[in-house]
């Protein structure tokens, strides 16, 4: 169901909160297995049967795609929230901590759900878009406290962390992911 749809028709009380049990659990799933989710387990980890998960999420693809939208609406929410901190470059940092975390699981849910960040319009593409923003009102305030290099833009950083995660593939070497961001860290630092 889109969003568009959850607007007009919105669910009842238990619906909601069994479409909340259904993603949390599927969160919890890509963290452990990637896109390799086995639907019946996510059910059973929701603590709904498998026909109510198939009415809230039609297909794997669906469930994969609410899971990252979900993910995409979190990091711009942290990163509305890390805005108010005192430190703009601590707070820079650890949102990009959380693209990172989000990248090493969120890359496994396959190509149809990552592709979907460029169609526009889609609700994956807006909420990408939206937490890109929410990134940059960051980047700003560390550049404005002269903590970041001038020059330095979202996109840019957004790119490294991605390649970081692309490199470090389905079984990353943590150490060496905390190498790589720390050197993405260090070339933006003023």
């Amino acid at each position: 169901m889109s969003e568009a749809d959850a607007v007009a028709r919105p669910r009842r009380a238990d619906a909601q909160r069994n479409f909340e049990r259904i993603l949390a659990a599927a969160r919890s799933a890509v963290v452990e297995r990637g896109g390799d989710v086995v639907l019946e387990d996510v059910a059973r980890d929701a603590g709904v049967g498998i026909g109510t998960l198939y009415r809230h999420f039609p297909t794997r693809q669906a469930l994969l795609e609410a899971t990252f939208l979900d993910e995409a609406r979190e990091l711009r929410a942290r990163a509305e929230v890390l805005a108010g901190d005192i430190c703009a470059f601590d707070a820079l940092v650890s949102w990009l901590r959380l693209q990172v975390d989000f990248g090493l699981h969120g890359h496994s849910m396959g190509a149809a759900v990552l592709s979907a960040k460029h169609d526009t319009g889609s609700e994956i593409q807006v909420a990408c878009s939206a937490s890109r923003m929410a990134g940059n009102v960051l980047l700003r305030r560390a550049q404005d406290a002269g903590e970041v290099r001038a020059g330095v833009e979202i996109d840019d950083v957004l790119r490294l962390i991605h390649a970081l995660v692309l490199v470090n593939g389905t079984s990353p070497d943590l150490a060496q992911v905390e190498r790589m961001f720390d050197l993405v860290i260090s070339g933006i630092r003023a």
